[in-house]
Parts: structure tokens; C-alpha cells; sequence
């Protein structure tokens, strides 16, 4: 006589309702009938018949219990209600679902650094240990980024996600399997990153020379000369182009290609007009800033496409004229995206040095230099430097602190 096979079943958690399944090759099934038994007394626990067209049957929550192996069998009716042979038996589990989050970490979290280290806290009371997990990144909209290698060593359920774009939402997530076969998963844990861009950029590359025995180093920064013959006000690290109607130009030095990612910066840019333009002899990119009654500013990216312009109009911010604002462009596969952030943690304080010698002609318009008994002269960068102003000597001065 045909009997149902019983479809694999992987431990669940008994405190929700759980669909498994069957295969049948027999007449149409009109009804099936799922007995369950506990493993190690045989008592039956569930025996029921439903009428259904579809191959498997819902078990409801807390019909059975967590912690414990159970036995599962299903029969068949057709439509005069003849039954099948009873299945073979199949032995199962049911576990309580395990704690599985990331930890340390709130949804919407602001990440201050490129890279991130994401640590799972994992708790099961039956204490059934996990097989293995996987790391998962996506962007804003959920679309997968790029995925861990399968990991296994349960002592050390961490991963470190590198490279993040600064000023960007992510979506964090881990899927995790136990040693018997239970699927778990963190969900979906959004951040935001926010972190300071360094004012100077140290990536030195070092070579070696054997033959001649010395050390070569190189880096991949490269100063560009703007083309003219104008002379602009530069202080605090800024041209002045407030009063100048043609701008500043740069021909030679640089190319982008494929994809970008470009950060345009600067102050009082509420207003109406182009503010960056950048073309070759194929393709050409137009940044304007639209000034409107209510003192809000729309910023829009101009790029042709041989049939028209593409064209995207970031939303409307609000900001005063002298803060810095951020506007961001991407270019990813063709398509665009246009950002506008407000930096909250710009300052015009300059750098203060300190030592003995005064600085040559590295020293800014509105820098400071402190004359202190040091043999030689340091920098201390503003972002990281804390002033004491007191007839007695700190109790826990920094490296980077002044006490005058």
C-alpha cells in the first residue's frame, strides 16, 4: 500500500506554530492525518486529521514541548476517504529559539570609525551549541553588499566590517545555524555613519632596495596647481571665492574613471549659483545651489547623457552661512546620488604648535605657537587638544595638552 514520505524537519522552537510537509505520489489527497509521539515513552501527543488539498499540516504553539525529541508520522485520505499506509517514522527536536543579537549594538546606532566590529551574543538554555554563522552587509535599501566566508568558531562569534563609506546607512545582519540544524538570525540592524575625515593623510608606502641598501618611500597624494594667475585669499585652509566672478580652474593632474565617490566642502554656499563644474572632452558634471524665500537651499546634479541630462535635486536644507556644509556625489554603475550634510563639529580654530622653535612657513594664518621648553617644535591638532589654563600643573595632562 502507497504511504506518505515525511518530510525533513528541522528543529523549531515549540512555543510557535510550526508547518512541516509530506511528498505523496498516491490518488489526490483530500485530508491528511499527522500523529507525533514522545521518543522516549511512545505516548501519543497529537493526532489529527484536517481536510486539506495542500501536502502538509500546521502542529500549534505549545502543543509540544521545548528540550525534548519527538516522533512524527502522516496518512492520507483520498476523496471517498481511503486511507494510505502510515509513513515511516521520523525522528525530530524542538528547542526554545536562542538569543542571537549583536551586542553592544542599538538599531539606528551612529558608528564613529570606517570599520566596525560586531560582536553576537548567543545564549540557548538546552545549551545546544552553534555550528556556524555568516556576516551580512547591505546598503540603505537592503540590497546585499558582500557577505562573510562561513565561520565556525563558536567561542569567537565577532566579524569586522571594513571599509564603510563615511555619512552612510547600513544594514548589519548575522544567520547563524546550531548543531542540529536550527536556523537562526539576528534580523536586520541599521547604523549610521558619521566619523571625522583625517585633515592629512599619512598612507606612505615603503620600498625596499637591497642593492643599494636604502629604504624608498612613496605615496599616492598628489598636490594639483590650479591654472591662472590670480592670487586668492587662503586662510584656514579655505580659498576665498566670495567676490571673485570667474572662479578657480584646474586642468592637468588628476582623473576620474568608473566609479566615485566626490566631497565637495565649503561655507556660504546658501545662495544661487553654479559652484562646481567638472568636464573633459567626453563627459562633463554640473553642480548648482538654488537659494529660495524661505532661506532653505536645493543643491542640483547636472549630467549630460548624450540623449539629455540627467538631473537630481537634493532636498531642501536649512543652514546658516557660515557652517560647513558637505555635498556628496556617487557614482555607481551610471547611476547617481546626491547628498547634502551639514558638518555640526566644523571650527575655525586653527592648530596650536609648541616648542622652542617657532614654526617656518608652516605656520597658518590663525595658527598659534607657544613658546614651551621642548627641544623641538610639535603640533597639536586642534580636534585633539585640551587647553589648561592654571597656576598648577594638571593633575592627568594628554600628550597633545597645553598648561599655561
Amino acid at each position: 500500500m502507497a504511504k506518505p514520505i515525511v518530510n525533513k524537519i528541522i528543529p523549531f522552537d515549540a512555543e510557535t506554530d510550526k508547518e512541516i510537509g509530506f511528498t505523496w505520489n498516491g490518488n489526490q489527497s483530500y485530508a491528511n492525518r499527522l500523529m507525533i509521539y514522545n521518543a522516549d515513552t511512545l505516548e501519543t501527543i497529537y493526532d489529527k486529521k484536517i481536510t486539506t488539498f495542500a501536502h502538509s499540516h500546521t502542529i500549534p504553539a505549545r502543543t509540544l514541548k521545548n528540550g525534548k525529541k519527538w516522533i512524527a508520522q502522516f496518512q492520507t485520505f483520498d476523496v471517498d476517504d481511503a486511507e494510505s499506509g502510515l509513513s515511516d517514522k521520523l525522528y525530530f527536536q524542538t528547542f526554545k529559539t536562542p538569543l542571537f543579537y549583536f551586542y553592544g549594538l542599538e538599531d539606528g546606532q551612529t558608528i564613529r570609525s570606517a570599520s566596525y566590529e560586531a560582536q553576537i551574543y548567543y545564549l540557548q538554555e538546552d545549551y545546544e551549541d552553534i555550528q556556524s554563522f555568516r556576516f551580512f552587509l547591505y546598503d540603505g535599501t537592503k540590497t546585499l553588499l558582500k557577505e562573510s566566508d562561513t565561520l565556525y568558531d563558536s567561542d569567537q562569534i565577532k566579524y569586522i566590517y571594513k571599509g564603510l563609506d563615511n555619512h552612510t546607512v547600513y544594514y548589519l545582519k548575522c544567520h547563524g545555524i546550531t548543531v542540529n540544524g536550527m536556523e537562526i538570525d539576528t534580523g536586520y540592524t541599521g547604523i549610521y555613519t558619521d566619523y571625522k575625515m583625517p585633515s592629512t593623510y599619512g598612507i606612505i608606502y615603503a620600498e625596499n632596495d637591497p642593492l643599494h641598501g636604502y629604504i624608498k618611500y612613496h605615496t599616492n597624494i598628489k598636490v594639483i596647481q590650479y591654472n591662472g594667475n590670480k592670487t586668492f585669499p587662503f586662510e584656514n585652509g579655505m580659498i576665498d571665492l566670495r567676490n571673485d566672478g570667474e572662479g578657480i580652474y584646474y586642468d592637468e593632474g588628476f582623473v576620474i574613471e568608473d566609479n566615485f565617490t566626490l566631497k565637495l566642502r565649503g561655507m556660504y554656499l546658501n545662495q544661487t549659483a553654479k559652484i562646481l563644474e567638472l568636464r573633459n572632452t567626453k563627459y562633463s558634471l554640473t553642480v548648482e545651489s538654488f537659494l529660495y524665500d524661505d532661506n532653505t537651499t536645493r543643491f542640483k546634479l547636472t549630467v549630460p547623457n548624450g540623449l539629455g541630462n540627467y538631473i537630481l535635486y537634493s532636498d531642501a536644507v536649512s543652514f546658516q552661512a557660515t557652517e560647513m556644509t558637505c555635498v556628496w556625489i556617487r557614482r555607481i554603475h551610471d547611476i547617481y546620488q546626491l547628498e547634502i550634510l551639514v558638518d555640526p563639529d566644523f571650527t575655525d580654530e586653527n592648530n596650536i604648535w609648541y616648542g622652542q622653535q617657532m614654526p617656518g612657513n608652516q605656520l597658518e594664518i590663525y595658527d598659534s605657537w607657544v613658546d614651551a621648553p621642548n627641544p623641538f617644535t610639535y603640533v597639536a591638532s586642534k580636534d585633539g587638544i585640551n587647553v589648561h589654563c592654571s597656576d598648577t600643573e594638571p593633575d592627568e595632562p594628554e600628550t597633545d595638552d597645553l598648561w599655561i
